[in-house]
């Protein structure tokens, strides 16, 4: 494609070089540029695009592209201004890798808490109901239940330069519909305002990203432009915000427990391998199985099934496979072991996400509930007590230990969290790893160990690096040596 080609229909103003020039690809990393590349140097928090100008022309950059207002530059290359850099990404991403997004079936879930789930439920019911489906998002790529080697960068949400590649590749691989999260991020970056969305559905909002905002107001218009692009919006009645998006938007449809909701659960029981729950959508009752309990996995569930009927399958076909849902890593992942206590393994880094959690684990401990827990660093400081706070009311024993530190003092972060626990007895371990095996060795039988916050991720950012780790492999670690120590 030329460069004209991709301008003609966008406003710009070319500053120096020919629009006859031959692109090949679009980037807005300098050390990410190929030789006949179109460098976009946008401004980030951190980093400023422009000054990495003469390192994108290094490695090949044919055209660069900026949003800036000071004197014209003259280069070798051609160089255009835009009004803005991150709307025109999106724009040339899909015109240069290709509208493939208009082939398939798209669903972006967004939500403070739950998108992984949620879409992962999303995805093992449709292909339970032989539709080929793909799933996006924090943990990867599948294709119907297989994780796809793709290259990705570790985001929620892809780049828009990347986003349309994996459209492509979707296509090439005869998917027809693709399930992906939605981040508050991406939506206030534009990365997906060039996508063809055909549902948006909404599952909760909390504080937990409004420092990374600018602040609540910021944040939560970030999420209502999931609504711009979507040609059908589905939200959870019982949560205020979505709530009120529901009485703006008039092609909604609606899930929760509340007697307005159009697809809500009307009657719940707890079984032993799980829930029962009575369901009904409009007015058709019907009992569905589910095989884990906790309130906030029935509304992971109840958000999936109403996707699932918009898209035109009948609550009975649903129902008949809801009973073979399985969690995605790191959530609720419940870690075998002879020591005579669960342990389990959870992504839950927000205040909500820790409530439900510890709260759905209450009901199923016999003797104490262990948490072992930090809070990220250079993140929302308010929910620290609010987390601390949590912890005291719900388990028997707590273990503060580092997640995510980055730049800031592993004591400051605790020391914050500490301020909300006021009655349960706790220890403080910065070391992760000493955190577990000392929580493990702690345990007894009837006990629940829970370890949350990081879930599925194998790396802890530690002052600006990211060094391996996985809570998974930590704790098989010290199993395997309390084994072998027995066994001695």
């Amino acid at each position: 494609m030329i460069l004209a080609e991709l301008l003609k229909e966008w406003p710009c103003e070319l500053e120096c070089g020919s629009i006859r020039t031959e692109i090949k690809g679009i980037t807005d990393r300098a050390s990410d540029v190929k030789p006949g590349d179109i460098f976009v140097a946008r401004k980030g928090k951190k980093f400023d695009g422009w000054d990495y100008k003469e390192l994108a022309i290094q490695n090949g950059a044919v055209a660069i592209v900026h949003n800036r207002y000071e004197a014209k530059v003259n280069l070798q290359i051609p160089v255009i201004w835009v009004p803005n850099c991150s709307t025109f990404l999106s724009y040339a991403s899909k015109k240069l890798y290709g509208a493939y997004d208009e082939q398939l079936t798209i669903i972006a879930v967004t939500g403070t808490n739950g998108k992984t789930t949620v879409t992962h439920f999303i995805g093992q019911l449709l292909q339970s109901l032989n539709v080929k489906v793909a799933v996006l998002g924090t943990v990867g790529l599948f294709i119907n239940g297989k994780k796809q080697t793709v290259k990705l960068e570790p985001l929620t949400t892809p780049l828009a330069t990347e986003l349309y590649r994996i459209f492509a590749y979707c296509v090439s691989q005869d998917v027809t519909h693709l399930v992906m999260e939605a981040s508050s991020l991406a939506l206030s970056e534009h990365r997906l305002d060039d996508c063809n969305i055909d549902i948006g559905v909404y599952l909760n909002v909390s504080r937990d990203h409004y420092e990374e905002h600018g602040g609540e107001k910021y944040y939560l218009a970030a999420k209502k432009r999931l609504c711009l692009f979507s040609e059908q919006i589905i939200v959870n009645i019982d949560d205020p915000f979505c709530k009120q998006l529901r009485m703006e938007h008039p092609i909604v449809k609606s899930f929760g427990k509340s007697l307005l909701a159009d697809c809500s659960i009307i009657h719940e029981q707890i079984m032993e391998e799980g829930m029962q729950l009575l369901i009904q959508d409009h007015d058709i009752p019907v009992d569905i199985m589910i095989p884990f309990q906790g309130e906030y996995l029935q509304y992971n569930v109840l958000a999936a099934i109403t996707t699932i009927t918009e898209l035109g399958f009948s609550l009975e076909e649903v129902a008949k496979h809801t009973g073979k849902l399985t969690l995605p890593a790191g959530r609720m992942q419940e870690v075998s072991n002879t020591l005579g206590f669960r342990i389990i393994i959870d992504y839950a880094h927000t205040p909500t996400a820790l409530e439900a959690l510890l709260s759905a684990l209450r009901l199923q401990t016999i003797k104490r509930l262990v948490v072992v827990f930090g809070c990220g660093g250079d993140r929302d400081q308010g929910k620290r007590v609010e987390m601390g706070e949590i912890a005291d009311e719900y388990a028997d024993y707590i273990w503060l230990t580092d997640d995510n530190p980055r730049g800031e003092s592993s004591s400051d972060i605790l020391n914050s969290i500490v301020k909300g626990i006021h009655m349960k007895p706790y220890r403080m371990q910065p070391n992760r790893k000493k955190a577990i095996q000392n929580a493990i060795n702690s345990c007894k039988k009837g006990d629940i160990l829970i370890i949350a916050g990081k879930g599925h991720e194998e790396g802890q950012i530690v002052a600006g690096e990211i060094l391996p780790f996985s809570d998974e492999k930590v704790v098989k670690e010290i199993l395997a040596m309390l084994e072998k120590n027995k066994n001695s």
